[in-house]
């Protein structure tokens, strides 16, 4: 993939980091855990948020209903999360994470963790803080209509 060309060699470099951040970390989910980013985002929404219905994953994660089943679908099959019905809306369905699932979950998260170190190892604390506010400043800067909350 060509490198991006925004015009700003500093957004350039912005768009270039995260490219290469997400694409080390799906390569180290799928050697690993066998996951992706989305699989192990809607895993970790399982784990944290209990039995949860679908619909309100998809909101979570701001994707359409479909794509969510398509992943829930996925992790079904794979044995990490089952369907139950909800004992308070017999016509919804609740997610929960099995024992297959929250191994992959545990797993995932250091592989993550360590695709992640590798970029971020060498920075120190001070480093980091002073990285983490310049990019908080990109985010906040953009106009109000072009962002919304990262899940």
């Amino acid at each position: 993939m060509p490198p991006p060309d925004t015009g700003d060699p500093l957004i350039d470099l912005v768009l270039a980091v995260g490219h290469q951040v997400r694409r080390s970390v799906n390569e180290a989910l799928r050697a690993g855990a066998g996951l992706t980013l989305a699989r192990l985002k809607v895993l970790r929404l399982v784990a944290e948020r209990g039995p949860v219905r679908p619909r309100d994953l998809a909101a979570a994660v701001a994707v359409a209903p479909r794509t969510m089943t398509e992943t829930v679908d996925g992790l079904e099959a794979d044995g990490m999360v089952c369907r139950r019905v909800d004992p308070t809306d017999r016509r919804a369905i609740l997610l929960e994470l099995t024992p297959t699932g929250r191994t992959a979950l545990e797993r995932g998260l250091a592989d993550a963790s360590g695709a992640v170190g590798q970029f971020t190892g060498g920075l120190s604390d001070d480093e980091r803080a002073t990285l983490g506010r310049l990019l908080a400043r990109l985010r906040d800067s953009a106009a109000p209509g072009n962002t919304r909350p990262l899940p």
